[in-house]
C-alpha cells in the first residue's frame, strides 16, 4: 500500500511540493521552493543569481503542472488532479520523456541533497534528506533504503534521474525506485 504508484503520488505533493503545507500546490510553494533550493544548495548562504535562475525553474516547474492538472483552472492543484497529470505527462515515461520542467526539478533536487558537491549523494546525506522530510523510528529502515537505491554506495545524479522518473512513472510496488525518498508512509 505504502508503494502503490497512488500513495508515491500524493507523497510527491505532500513532501516535495507542497512546501507551504495547506494541502495543495499553488504558485506560492514553487516560489518557496526556489528560496529553500538557493539556501540549500549554498549551505546557507544567498547567491541572486543562482537565486534568479532557480526562481525560474520553480515557476515553470509550475507552469507546467498548472497546464498538465489544473483541470479546473483555480490557480491551485489538489493531489487527485495531480495525479492524473503525472498519469497523462509521466506514467510510463523514462527520465527522458518527462516534462522538461520536472527534469529541472529533479536536477535541482539532486543539487540540494548533495550537499558536499562531490557529483554523488552519499549515505549521510540521503539521511539528511529523508529526516529533513519525515521522522523515522530507526536508522536502519534509512540504511535498507539507501542500500537498495545505491551503486557501489554512493546515488549519481544519472541513477537518480533514474529513480525519480520510475518513483513517478513505473506502478510496479515492488520497484527499486519506490526507496528513493526512504520508507514511505501510507497517505489518504
Amino acid at each position: 500500500m505504502a508503494n502503490s504508484w497512488s500513495n508515491r503520488v500524493k507523497f510527491i505533493v505532500r513532501y516535495m511540493y507542497d512546501y507551504d503545507n495547506n494541502g495543495v500546490l499553488d504558485r506560492n510553494d514553487f516560489e518557496c521552493l526556489a528560496v529553500r533550493n538557493t539556501i540549500m544548495e549554498g549551505n546557507g548562504g544567498w547567491d541572486k543569481e543562482k537565486y534568479a535562475k532557480n526562481k525560474d525553474v520553480m515557476i515553470n516547474l509550475w507552469n507546467q503542472i498548472a497546464d498538465i492538472a489544473d483541470f479546473d483552472k483555480n490557480g491551485e492543484v489538489d493531489a487527485e488532479e495531480f495525479m492524473g497529470g503525472v498519469e497523462t505527462a509521466c506514467k510510463g515515461k523514462s527520465y527522458d520523456g518527462l516534462p522538461e520542467a520536472f527534469k529541472f526539478f529533479i536536477e535541482g533536487q539532486f543539487r540540494t541533497i548533495d550537499v558536499d558537491g562531490d557529483g554523488s549523494i552519499g549515505l549521510e546525506e540521503f539521511r539528511l534528506d529523508c529526516v529533513s522530510r519525515m521522522a523515522y523510528p530507526t536508522i536502519e529502515a534509512l540504511d535498507n533504503s539507501f542500500k537498495a537505491i545505491a551503486e557501489g554506495g554512493t546515488l549519481t545524479l544519472a541513477r537518480y534521474q533514474e529513480l525519480y522518473a520510475e518513483f513517478m512513472s513505473n506502478p510496479d510496488e515492488g520497484c527499486v525506485a519506490c526507496n528513493l525518498f526512504g520508507p514511505l508512509p501510507v497517505l489518504d
